[in-house]
């Protein structure tokens, strides 16, 4: 479990303290205008940044909302995710077991009581791939035996992470393969991107297919896997070896709304097109 301390109004991870302080990046003020590193994403309510200190690397998020949005925030259901979010979902995953980003800094500044500006400094996940490149790479047709065995594998392990998570209330809301990555050496999976992952005593079936239907859509461009990988996981996701009438209601829910996903991205990435032809 990681230590915390309250340091220039901000939440360090005690691991952590020195180096910022070395490179000057200890305070709010600091990380929220700091202006070094290679924007990953940048738009007005929004920052991404990958930065280096010394041989180490990190990335910064930074969020800040107008007063509309801020306004907005005091209604739940209208509610902007933020760096806090963020900070807390991390913090909850590690509590419950499950491996996700280093929480290294979190930092907010409210006025009227509402969050205005936000901030979170994780570091990078050294020696791991995400699983929309991992499996592409490893197990591209034709698979011998031995090939098939550990795709079958991985396929189950990610199937209890699935499972492992819903049945702990959570639902992440962008489960995609390209959020899920793994350090093979250790065959350890971790979850990451989870500004949007919600708690609750149980999870909604509604829920439990967005997410299972986001992993769907992001396996089925990768072409390779089969029908029967699909099965396996859904399988071992439900815990049972049959396909009762209550799974395959499942099953049909999971794949309409994987279609739908399908027919929404396509239809975003015309508009992205388009809007670069102007």
């Amino acid at each position: 479990m990681h230590t915390f301390i309250r340091h220039n109004k901000m939440l360090i991870n005690k691991d952590y303290l020195d180096l910022l302080k070395d490179n000057g990046l200890d305070t709010f003020q600091a990380l929220r205008d700091f202006n070094g590193g290679y924007f990953l994403k940048k738009n007005k309510f929004r920052s991404v940044a990958r930065i280096e200190l010394g041989d180490r690397v990190f990335y910064l998020k930074r969020h800040f909302w107008p007063w509309r949005e801020r306004l907005r925030s005091v209604n739940p259901l209208m509610r902007k995710e933020d760096a806090k979010n963020e900070w807390d979902n991390m913090l909850l995953l590690n509590s419950l077991g499950f491996n996700t980003m280093t929480p290294v800094a979190f930092g907010e500044k409210k006025k009227f009581a509402l969050s205005y500006f936000s901030l979170t400094l994780t570091e990078n996940l050294y020696e791991a791939e995400k699983l929309e490149v991992f499996f592409p790479r490893h197990f591209k047709p034709s698979l011998d035996h031995e090939k098939i065995n550990e795709k079958r594998a991985y396929i189950k392990k990610l199937a209890v992470l699935a499972r492992d998570l819903h049945n702990n209330g959570l639902n992440h809301q962008d489960f995609y393969l390209g959020h899920v990555l793994i350090r093979q050496e250790e065959d350890k999976f971790f979850i990451i991107d989870v500004q949007r992952m919600h708690k609750n005593r149980t999870i909604s079936l509604h829920d439990k297919i967005k997410d299972l239907a986001q992993l769907a859509y992001s396996a089925a461009g990768l072409g390779v896997f089969t029908k029967t990988d699909l099965l396996r996981f859904f399988h071992v996701y439900t815990g049972s070896d049959k396909l009762t009438p209550d799974n395959k209601k499942l099953a049909r829910s999971i794949m309409l709304k994987t279609r739908k996903i399908s027919k929404h991205d396509a239809k975003l990435q015309l508009r992205k097109k388009r809007s670069r032809g102007n």
